[in-house]
């Protein structure tokens, strides 16, 4: 077997897993003891839909929200709201992402295309005038610079409602903001009609943590690309045999399909996000079960399926750290908690 698998990295074909991982113990629900838990309780903040959470080299926690970038310490203790909307040196629009390097955030105002540099506390250190005022998105920060997104869509009057390619391409740029080369590109499809667009393969790509490979899924099918950095070669790809979950169809997006002939989503698309934890990466996936929550996937470097299990009920995965997974949970009465387990061995 490992003769095989070796063999088919080598010629570039996919490493095909099976169902079943090598765990004897997989598909149990995770066992995680509570370390703490936020609340908006005390009214200094309110949750409505946090998201974007990272942890800083000190064990600061900075989630993002309506309006909102907190930062909490590392026992779980508000500390402040570090947003400012506006357009000036420090300030926010409605959209924006960031991305945690050393003792820096570095953030970005997706209306406005600027790009800086900001302390743990957010105070502005300093503008980084971007050469390509085009990216669509920041995928992340490099030891020498950063990642972003470039895409080319076809053009309108070429959209006559049909899935079509997109043209995805991760490129380095430097710390002064100038471009220095492409990595990869990726084609996932949209469908795409005179009056706008309607997504419809995923596009997830996150470095690993030392920077060296980019994890990548860009379709509907169970699929993992490993690209190395410097070559921009793919290096693995890797799947596992997995049951497909039915898509249920809520009343806008039937009434959305009649209106603009878009097509119907039979299945729900297999993979939810990528975590790389170490050598491993963790796939979350779309299979949700009421009673043990969210089935995430483990592959170990080489793209082999070593583990399963389930979240537990109720809990959305939003970062992993070492040994301990930090959650959104959303109680009976719809109040909203983020959580810090530490993971039992």
């Amino acid at each position: 077997m490992t003769a095989l698998f070796v063999t088919a990295i080598a010629f570039g074909q996919v490493v095909e897993n099976p169902a079943k991982p090598k765990a004897k113990n997989a598909g149990r629900v995770l066992k995680l003891t509570e370390v703490w838990r936020i609340t908006d309780e005390g009214g200094e903040f309110f949750f409505k839909h946090p998201n974007r959470l990272q942890i800083g080299d000190d064990d600061s926690i900075f989630v993002v929200d309506a309006g909102e970038f907190l930062k909490f310490s590392p026992e779980g203790k508000f500390f402040k709201n570090i947003y400012k909307k506006g357009q000036g040196p420090g300030e926010l629009g409605d959209y924006f992402t960031y991305y945690i390097h050393g003792r820096d955030l570095f953030i970005q105002d997706m209306n406005s295309q600027r790009l800086w540099r900001a302390d743990f506390n957010g105070i502005f250190q300093e503008q980084i005038n971007l050469k390509n005022k085009d990216y669509r998105g920041f995928l992340g920060v490099l030891p020498d610079g950063f990642l972003f997104l470039k895409s080319v869509w076809p053009p309108p009057g070429e959209r006559t409602g049909k899935l079509m390619e997109i043209i995805d391409t991760v490129a380095s740029v430097a710390w002064d903001g100038s471009e220095r080369r492409d990595i990869a590109t990726f084609k996932p499809r949209n469908f795409l009609f005179p009056q706008g667009a309607m997504g419809w393969d995923s596009a997830i790509t996150v470095p690993s943590p030392d920077a060296k490979l980019l994890y990548a899924f860009h379709g509907r099918d169970y699929l993992i690309e490993v690209v190395d950095m410097a070559s921009g070669a793919i290096i693995k790809r890797f799947s596992r045999a997995y049951p497909k979950v039915p898509h249920i169809e809520p009343d806008w997006e039937s009434d959305y399909r009649k209106k603009y002939g878009t097509p119907k989503r039979e299945y729900e698309t297999d993979v939810n996000n990528l975590y790389p934890v170490g050598e491993r990466l963790w796939v979350e996936t779309s299979t949700n079960d009421k009673a043990k929550g969210r089935l995430i996937d483990v592959f170990d470097k080489d793209g082999r399926f070593i583990d399963s299990f389930y979240l537990g009920a109720g809990r959305t995965l939003m970062a992993v750290r070492e040994d301990s997974l930090f959650c959104l949970e959303k109680n009976a009465d719809e109040t909203i908690t983020i959580v810090k387990y530490r993971i039992d061995k």
